[in-house]
């Protein structure tokens, strides 16, 4: 009679299964080098993105405070600019006054220095003549004087030629062509000259 083993068969096949099962239950760990790094990246570039997120939005409030700043200001001189308004057109009016008066002044200062200059004018030009010369006519110019005269000789006409060129501060540009004997026996000249202001 022939005896199979069957329980041997059964004990092996028990036992494969239960190391497949044990296999099966154990997890398998398998380690690469580039998974790590891989993993890495996207964590840094988020942290980069909200850093830059966070600087932007700091900059950001930052420029708002200072334009709220520079509209506050503004507002600022805009009111003080018409609380001053007033006052600046009183002190335009002032000195519009001022310059009208100024002009006035110049303007009377002028006339009376024109009015005292023909007087200061004779008084030189009698202490510059002679007594043995006279005038026949005088004449005006703008400012060019011409005198037409006799004298009693050459050296009288002469005489008042040197002394109008010694009052430079009212006779300049003296013109005396020279004198010649006129129909009388006197001697007829022809003085210009300009007269300065000297008042």
């Amino acid at each position: 009679m022939i005896k199979i083993n069957l329980l041997g068969d059964a004990l092996a096949q028990g036992g494969a299964k239960k190391g497949a099962d044990k296999a099966a239950a154990e997890p398998v760990q398998i380690y690469t080098g580039e998974g790590g790094s891989r993993s890495s990246l996207p964590i840094a570039g988020v942290v980069v993105g909200l850093l830059f997120a966070a600087f932007g939005g700091i900059y950001y409030i930052w420029l708002n405070s200072e334009f709220t700043k520079a509209e506050k200001h503004k507002a600022e001189l805009e009111r003080d600019k018409k609380l001053y308004e007033p006052y600046i057109a009183l002190e335009k009016t002032f000195r519009d006054k001022k310059a009208a008066l100024q002009k006035k002044e110049e303007v009377m200062t002028a006339l009376k220095r024109q009015q005292s200059l023909p007087v200061h004018f004779l008084e030189e030009l009698a202490s510059s003549l002679p007594d043995d010369v006279w005038f026949k006519k005088v004449s005006q110019k703008g400012a060019v004087i011409t005198i037409e005269g006799e004298g009693r000789n050459f050296e009288s006409i002469n005489s008042f030629y040197g002394n109008l060129q010694s009052r430079t501060r009212w006779f300049k540009k003296i013109n005396y062509p020279g004198a010649k004997r006129g129909s009388t026996g006197s001697f007829d000249f022809t003085i210009s000259f300009e007269l300065q202001n000297a008042v």
